[in-house]
């Protein structure tokens, strides 16, 4: 199928969904484009939340649950401490540096939160969300190039 966002190039999407009255042109379109929000996610948690670890540290099966339940946690944790801030600045909340976000966040839990006093705790996550809101990105461009699978660095010499 053929389509064209506003602001982009026409693009040609290939899929096996082929009755048109049960999945919509549009629609599935959409949910490419919402695909790749999800990606983005995904990328945050490995890249920034994880630190480029391979693998989760368990073992036990019960324990990596645990452990993927703590990501997504923490991940939300992040995200939603990133919409307030947002939301006060009056931008999208992805206009707000996420790997930013989780290192303020980290530093405020690590050094900041366990010496304060509980009834200070809300002063301090509003001092919190002023420093975030300086971490605000420019709008998103339009992608010029397309999007491609990076080849993973290796420490190894390559074998030739």
């Amino acid at each position: 199928m053929r389509y064209q966002r506003p602001g982009f190039r026409p693009q040609t999407l290939l899929t096996s969904l082929l009755d048109p009255a049960t999945y919509r042109a549009a629609e599935i379109a959409e949910l490419y484009h919402e695909r790749w929000e999800l990606e983005l996610g995904f990328d945050e948690i490995k890249t920034h939340t994880l630190e480029r670890e391979e693998a989760l540290r368990s073992r036990a099966p019960e324990r990596v649950r645990q452990e993927v339940w703590g990501l997504a946690i923490a991940y939300n944790l992040v995200r939603l401490h990133m919409q307030q801030v947002a939301q006060r600045a009056g931008v999208a909340p992805t206009r707000i540096s996420f790997r930013h976000a989780l290192l303020l966040l980290r530093g405020f839990w690590q050094l900041t939160a366990w010496i304060a006093s509980p009834g200070t705790l809300p002063r301090r996550l509003d001092d919190l969300h002023r420093e975030l809101a300086l971490l605000i990105l420019p709008p998103r461009r339009p992608r010029s190039y397309p999007r491609a699978v990076k080849i993973k660095m290796s420490s190894y010499p390559r074998s030739r």
